[in-house]
């Protein structure tokens, strides 16, 4: 009996060191970051867009943002559930307990925003034309290696 309760006392704590690692490295807040704002003024720059383009991209950006934000809300909702109840249990094994559904709930709020994300791009990529197709993948790439030099 006692090993039982060590196994699943020892499966728990990995579950919530990894669940704690990646609620740790998402992003809540609704403010764009300035990464973000020179990736798009690059793509507006250097991919010349035609006016037509420009208005589907203007609404593809609108709607996407709201489908986003929805997602980012909740996203900090849990974030502060946890955070509460960390704040109000005896225990950090207490705390890890009540917590792993609502961080395990957060994992998946992550994953549905990348999902939406890359579905954004994917529609965004049907308006290009080759030629800004492949001016978009340098630009792509020039922000992986920037963002790569950044974390190391």
């Amino acid at each position: 009996m006692k090993k039982i309760i060590y196994l699943l006392a020892s499966i728990l704590i990995f579950t919530n060191l990894f669940l704690i690692t990646n609620a740790n490295q998402i992003k809540t807040d609704n403010k764009p970051c300035a990464d973000k704002k020179e990736f798009i003024q690059m793509i507006d720059s250097r991919l010349n867009l035609t006016d037509e383009q420009k208005e589907i991209l203007k609404k593809n950006r609108q709607k996407n943002k709201k489908e986003i934000r929805k997602i980012l809300n909740k996203m900090e909702k849990l974030t502060k559930e946890i955070k509460s109840i960390y704040l109000s249990s005896n225990s950090k094994l207490e705390a890890d307990i009540k917590s792993s559904t609502k961080k395990m709930q957060l994992v998946l709020l992550k994953q549905e925003a990348d999902n939406l994300r890359k579905k954004h791009r994917e529609e965004f990529e049907k308006i290009l034309t080759q030629n800004q197709k492949s001016e978009f993948e340098k630009i792509k790439n020039e922000f992986k290696s920037k963002n790569n030099k950044k974390n190391n």
